[in-house]
C-alpha cells in the first residue's frame, strides 16, 4: 500500500468517526488514486484533479462539481501532512446544488403504485415491492433505513419497528398501526419467501435470496412509476423514493390543522419519528404543500372574523376624540352627556341582539333601512375613496397586511399574479428568486376583485401601476404609506407614536398567523423564509404566549388568567 492509499484509509478512518458513511466518497477517491497511480503521480495537483474530475465528457457539470468537491476535502486534510499538495480552488467548476421540488404522492398515485407491482417477474418480488412501499407511506422512514431492516427489528408483541441504521448512525423505534404489523407479518410467512434466506437477517429480501440494494431498488421503481402512469409535474419535481418521506410530513401537518389540534406541538413529535437530529431540519419538508397554507389561511380567516373591530366601534370613537374633543372642544360635561346616553343605548342594543357592543357594525343601515353605501359613508364620514389613488393605495395596504408580502415583492406583483377563482391566492417572485404563493381571505378578495375590474391592465401588467402605468417605486411606496399613517393618526393617536414601514405590516402578518393558532413553521413557509429561525424574531413580541406560559406557573388550586376588562367599547366610554 503506497502513502496515498495509506493517507486515504485514515482520512475515511477519521471522518467516519464523525459520524459520515462516506461510502460513495471512498469509491471515488480508490478510483482518482488508481488515475493518479496510471498517470505515475505521487501527490495531487490541481491539474490532475481537475482532468480527472471532469470525466466522463459528457457527464452534467453537477457531477463533476461533486467530483472535484470529494477530491478537495482528502487534498485540504493531505495537505497537512504534504505541504506540496495541491488543493483545487473551490472557483474550479462552482456549482451552487438545487433542492428537488418534493413531489407529494396521492391515495390514487400511491394505489397505482401497488398496483403496478403486479407486473413484476415473481409473487415474492411482487409481495417485497409492495411491502417496502407501504413501508416507506406509512413510516415516512429513509429507503436505506428500509433495505437494512432485519427480521429482530420488528417487534410484533409491542407493535414496533426499530431503526437501528439510521443517519448519523441514531436508533429510534417507530409504533406500527395494526394494519401494517398485519402486513408484516403475512410478508415474513409467505411460504414463497427463499429457503436459502431463512440463515438471513434482512427482513426485505430479493428472489437471489439477498438483501435489496437501493440500485436495484431505485431502478425497479423507476419501472414502476412509468408503469402506473405517474409523470413529472415540472422539471425540478419528478417522482422519487424520497418523497414517500416529505408525503408522511405533509399528511401529519395537515391532520394536525384538520382535527383542530396545535399544529406546534405535533412538529417536535414528528421530527423525532422522522429520525432528524433538530426539528427546523423538519421545515424543507413542509415546503411544497400549497393545501399547507391553504389551511392556515382558513385558520386566519376564523381568526380576523373574531378579531376584527366592527366599523361601529371605530367610528364611535373617533367621534368623542376627534369630532367632540379635538374639533369641537366641548365641556367635560357634554362628552360625559353623550357617554352616558350612549352607554345605555350600547348596552340595550346587546340585550335585544345578544351581540358584545364591539361587535356591533352598522350593516343595519344599509341591509334593514335601505340606506345606499354612499349615505351610509357620509353619514359616518367614512375615509373618502373616491380617488383612483387612494383606492389603488387601499387594495395595496390590504395586500400587504394580510400576506405579509416584502416591499420588492409587492411591487414586482402583475396583474396575472392575481388567481381570485376557486383557492384564490397571490404568487410571486421572492428572496432568491423562488417562486411562492400565498392564500387570500375573503376580504381581500373583494377588495381586489374591485381593482382588478377597475385596472383593466394585461396579466403582464404591473398591478399597482403610477399615474403613468409605471412600476411604483419602494421610496414611492413608503412615501404613499406615511401619509395613510398620518392621516389615520388623527383618529388613533397611538399610530403617532409609532414608526410604521411596508416590513411592520410583514411582522402585522406574521402576528395575526401566529394568534390564528399557525405554527412557526408554516408562518415560515407564508413569509418565503429559508430557515424557519428567521420566523422567530418576527414573534417576538407576542404576549399572548408569554401569558399562557405564565398561566402554567399559577398555584396548582388557583384559576389561571388574570383580570379581564369589560367590553372595549364600553370600557373605553367609561373612561372619558
Amino acid at each position: 500500500m503506497n502513502l496515498l492509499r495509506q493517507a486515504l484509509s485514515d482520512y475515511l478512518s477519521m471522518r467516519r468517526a464523525l459520524g459520515y458513511k462516506l461510502k460513495r466518497d471512498e469509491n471515488l477517491l480508490i478510483q482518482f488514486l488508481t488515475y493518479l497511480e496510471e498517470l505515475g503521480q505521487q501527490r495531487i495537483s490541481t491539474e490532475v484533479a481537475l482532468a480527472w474530475a471532469t470525466l466522463p465528457a459528457g457527464a452534467h457539470r453537477s457531477w463533476w462539481a461533486g467530483r472535484l468537491s470529494i477530491i478537495r476535502g482528502f487534498a485540504a486534510y493531505l495537505r497537512t501532512i504534504d505541504p506540496e499538495t495541491e488543493v483545487p480552488s473551490a472557483e474550479l467548476l462552482p456549482w451552487r446544488p438545487c433542492r428537488a421540488t418534493p413531489y407529494l404522492y396521492s391515495a390514487p398515485e400511491i394505489g397505482a403504485l401497488l398496483a403496478a407491482t403486479a407486473t413484476l417477474s415473481t409473487p415474492h418480488r411482487i409481495a417485497t415491492y409492495r411491502t417496502l412501499i407501504g413501508l416507506l407511506v406509512v413510516t415516512g422512514m429513509r429507503v436505506g433505513e428500509a433495505i437494512a431492516l432485519d427480521r429482530s427489528d420488528f417487534d410484533a408483541t409491542n407493535g414496533l419497528l426499530v431503526v437501528r441504521k439510521g443517519k448519523f448512525g441514531k436508533s429510534r423505534e417507530l409504533p406500527l398501526h395494526p394494519s401494517t404489523l398485519d402486513a408484516l407479518r403475512c410478508y415474513l410467512h409467505r411460504s414463497d419467501r427463499p429457503c436459502s434466506t431463512m440463515s438471513m437477517p434482512a427482513m426485505l429480501v430479493s428472489s437471489a435470496s439477498t438483501r435489496l440494494l437501493y440500485c436495484n431498488v431505485q431502478w425497479t421503481f423507476s419501472r414502476l412509476v412509468q408503469r402506473a402512469g405517474l409523470k413529472p409535474r415540472s422539471a425540478s419535481c419528478r417522482p422519487r423514493l424520497h418523497d414517500f418521506r416529505h408525503s408522511f410530513a405533509i399528511s401529519t401537518v395537515l391532520d394536525s390543522y384538520r382535527d383542530g389540534t396545535d399544529p406546534a406541538t405535533r412538529l417536535p413529535l414528528l421530527s423525532t419519528y422522522l429520525g432528524h437530529v433538530d426539528p427546523a431540519k423538519t421545515y424543507w419538508y413542509l415546503s411544497a404543500a400549497p393545501e399547507l397554507l391553504a389551511l392556515a389561511g382558513r385558520r386566519l380567516e376564523h381568526h380576523l372574523g373574531w378579531w376584527v373591530m366592527s366599523t361601529l366601534a371605530p367610528t364611535l370613537q373617533a367621534f368623542f376624540t376627534d369630532r367632540l374633543i379635538r374639533q369641537r372642544q366641548v365641556s367635560p360635561n357634554t362628552v360625559a352627556a353623550y357617554r352616558d346616553t350612549l352607554r345605555l343605548l350600547l348596552g340595550f342594543a346587546t340585550m335585544r341582539l345578544r351581540i358584545e357592543p364591539s361587535k356591533l357594525d352598522i350593516d343595519h343601515l344599509e341591509h334593514q333601512r335601505g340606506n345606499s353605501v354612499r349615505t351610509r359613508n357620509a353619514r359616518l364620514a367614512a375615509p373618502d375613496r373616491a380617488t383612483w389613488i387612494g383606492r389603488r393605495d387601499h387594495a395595496l395596504i390590504g395586500l400587504a397586511a394580510q400576506t405579509g408580502l416584502r416591499a420588492s415583492e409587492l411591487i414586482g406583483l402583475r396583474c396575472g399574479d392575481v388567481h381570485l377563482g376557486a383557492g384564490a391566492h397571490v404568487s410571486c417572485l421572492g428572496k432568491g428568486r423562488k417562486q411562492r404563493i400565498t392564500p387570500l381571505t375573503k376580504a381581500i378578495i373583494a377588495t381586489l376583485n374591485g381593482w382588478l375590474a377597475e385596472r383593466a391592465g394585461q396579466t403582464t401588467e404591473p398591478l399597482f401601476p403610477t399615474r403613468n402605468g409605471r412600476v411604483l417605486s419602494r421610496d414611492a411606496l413608503e412615501r404613499r404609506l406615511g401619509k395613510h399613517v398620518a392621516y389615520a393618526a388623527h383618529t388613533y393617536s397611538c399610530l403617532a407614536q409609532k414608526k410604521i414601514t411596508l416590513h411592520s405590516l410583514r411582522h402585522t402578518a406574521a402576528m395575526r398567523l401566529l394568534q390564528a393558532g399557525v405554527d412557526t413553521s408554516v408562518i415560515a413557509l407564508w413569509l418565503g423564509h429559508e430557515q424557519v429561525e428567521t420566523t422567530q424574531v418576527y414573534l417576538h413580541a407576542d404576549l399572548a404566549i408569554k401569558e399562557r406560559a405564565l398561566a402554567r406557573t399559577a398555584p396548582v388550586n388557583t384559576a389561571p388568567g388574570r383580570y379581564q376588562p369589560p367590553d372595549t367599547l364600553i370600557a373605553f366610554l367609561e373612561a372619558l
